[in-house]
């Protein structure tokens, strides 16, 4: 498939881009922009051992507007912006680690690289566990051998990963 756009609406497109700063964009233009190109994305799979010694994961619930996964159940993550700082993927982490609340929890581990289309268009994401160790304010946990079917259906494309990573990789 090609784009044919006649020259001048890529002109006119090109010139309204380049008055945006860089950084957090008004969702329908990310929206838009998302399904032309490979969004950069971190995902944090949180977990933890109950007390029975069952895995458990903590999801969230994504608002009742969301405008493609209303309702759902999901992990946190974040997309790499423009202003991140340069080298490292910490910012990104630590926003994703902020959408968790200030409760004891661990240091992320990384699981694996993932390029997979998500409702907004396809996505290379970094796949982090974090052991949460206290009761947070947000999110419910479930079992990690049995997903509730509410869950945003993308993320099941790597949250079977890191729950495998978990199990095989923890420290008691």
């Amino acid at each position: 498939m090609t784009n044919t756009l006649p020259e001048a609406e890529v002109t006119q497109v090109t010139k309204l881009l380049s008055m945006l700063e860089p950084g957090f964009l008004p969702f329908e233009l990310f929206h838009q922009i998302a399904r032309l190109v490979v969004t950069p994305i971190i995902e944090l799979v949180p977990l933890r051992v109950s007390a029975t010694g069952s895995v458990e994961i903590l999801l969230l619930p994504r608002p009742a507007d969301d405008p493609i996964w209303p309702g759902q159940l999901h992990v946190p993550g974040t997309v790499i912006r423009a202003t991140d700082s340069p080298h490292s993927f910490h910012d990104g982490l630590q926003r994703t680690v902020n959408e968790l609340g200030d409760g004891d929890i661990g240091v992320p581990v990384f699981v694996k690289n993932l390029l997979h289309p998500s409702g907004r268009g396809m996505e290379a994401t970094q796949v982090y566990w974090v052991e949460i160790k206290s009761q947070p304010r947000i999110g419910k946990f479930y079992s990690a051998d049995k997903l509730p079917t509410l869950i945003v259906k993308t993320q099941l494309d790597f949250i079977p990963d890191a729950i495998a990573h978990f199990k095989a990789n923890r420290i008691a």
